[in-house]
């Protein structure tokens, strides 16, 4: 088995269909929004909506898996995992006007948070995996109506990892996986959850975790951890966001919301491509996209970009030949999608080259996964793994500018 076992390809569509087939919409009347009456419940036709459904919980589960050899050179890798991860998990409520009926929806299908990992990867070659990132659970199928005895979610999870052991010529030959201690972190489940008792909840997750550098440090084939936890969620309170339901209705009818937005990015990477041959190359992106905002928490992106990428003109061991624009040059076009979270959001992309070097490299399409951060209304920090079917081309880190 190799590494396209891992299909990145997945993650997007299952995020996709989750996010559209399975979206939950409860409509109120915009009169009926007092601020202290949803602290207590909101009205829904004469009965009252469970506090199950907008309750943050923080769970904890124990992990048990393997490390799956996906490349001959990991054989001696193999071995089972154990670990322990923590989950918070809150209810994203989201009120939009109706200005055609004066009326509103509340939004409320997602449950968005952070995950954090430690993981025992069963051998000395290995060693330990720590991890922490952002987290997104969309629900699949559930209970209907104001109490919910029991949902099942996918689960997707972006983030940094931190591995104490890496490869080294001298000290850890073994380890041909991974060439770096810092590495960006993936992970995919499949959840069933049970309440218990007062919205407490015991929880059954499948899943794949993902560490990889995206080719910062050579050797980069990855380790992937098939995995299954058991857990307890326990209740923290009613979600937060219900109580700016209200403000958050008062400051929609007050400004004027623009549904698409432009945006400029620049971006920077380095990568690796060799072992033996350590050279190391900064690669870069130039975009240029549309932004439809569906609601104020989603969009869809649509980007035209320029990579320059100088491997094209690498040969193992050779002297680099004299810079050619044309020989280093990759034009694409994209459309994604960005959903966000307080001031962080995780950004999906798929994307076809109209130009490039050489077109026995790399695949006809590309993938792209990463994270977010708004800075303000028209700054927002973003991190971004660039893919060709399932292989790693690079990780860009930069900054992108929107106005309108």
């Amino acid at each position: 088995m190799k590494k396209r076992l891992i299909y990145i390809g997945l993650f997007f569509w299952l995020l996709f269909s989750a996010q559209f087939v399975i979206a939950k919409t409860i409509s109120i009347d915009s009169s009926d929004l007092g601020g202290t009456q949803f602290e207590n419940r909101i009205e829904l036709g004469n009965s009252d909506l469970s506090q199950n459904r907008i309750t943050n919980h923080l769970s904890v589960g124990i992990m048990k898996g393997f490390l799956m050899p996906h490349h001959e050179d990991m054989q001696q890798m193999y071995a089972h995992i154990q670990g322990v991860q923590l989950q918070y998990l809150s209810t994203d409520l989201t009120w939009e006007n109706n200005k055609k009926f004066k009326t509103g929806s509340i939004k409320y299908a997602q449950r968005l948070g952070f995950v954090f990992s430690a993981i025992d990867l069963g051998t000395n070659i290995s060693g330990k995996a720590f991890s922490g990132g952002l987290l997104i659970s969309t629900d699949l199928m559930g209970n209907k109506g104001n109490k919910i005895d029991w949902r099942s979610s996918l689960k997707l999870a972006l983030g940094l990892g931190y591995l104490t052991q890496k490869y080294d010529a001298i000290t850890n030959s073994e380890n041909r996986a991974i060439g770096s201690h810092i590495n960006g972190y993936m992970q995919l489940g499949l959840s069933i959850e049970k309440n218990i008792y007062k919205n407490s909840m015991m929880f059954l997750e499948f899943g794949l975790a993902h560490f990889s550098n995206a080719c910062w440090k050579f050797p980069n084939l990855g380790v992937n951890l098939p995995y299954f936890q058991v857990g307890i969620g326990y209740p923290l309170n009613s979600c937060p966001s219900i109580k700016n339901l209200d403000k958050q209705k008062q400051l929609n009818q007050q400004l004027s919301f623009l549904p698409w937005r432009k945006s400029v990015s620049i971006r920077l990477g380095k990568k690796e491509i060799d072992l033996d041959d350590d050279r190391v190359f900064f690669n870069g992106v130039l975009e240029f996209a549309l932004e439809n905002w569906i609601s104020k928490k989603s969009n869809f992106r649509y980007a035209i970009s320029y990579f320059h990428d100088r491997t094209y003109q690498f040969k193992k061991f050779d002297k680099m030949p004299n810079y050619s624009f044309a020989g280093t040059s990759e034009i694409t076009v994209s459309a994604g999608y960005e959903t966000r979270f307080g001031k962080f959001g995780i950004i999906t992309d798929f994307g076809i080259y109209l130009y490039k070097p050489d077109f026995k490299k790399k695949t006809a399409y590309f993938e792209g996964i990463g994270c977010s951060y708004a800075i303000n209304s028209n700054y927002k920090a973003v991190v971004r793994l660039k893919a060709n079917k399932t292989i790693a081309d690079f990780a860009e880190f930069g900054l992108t500018y929107l106005f309108n």
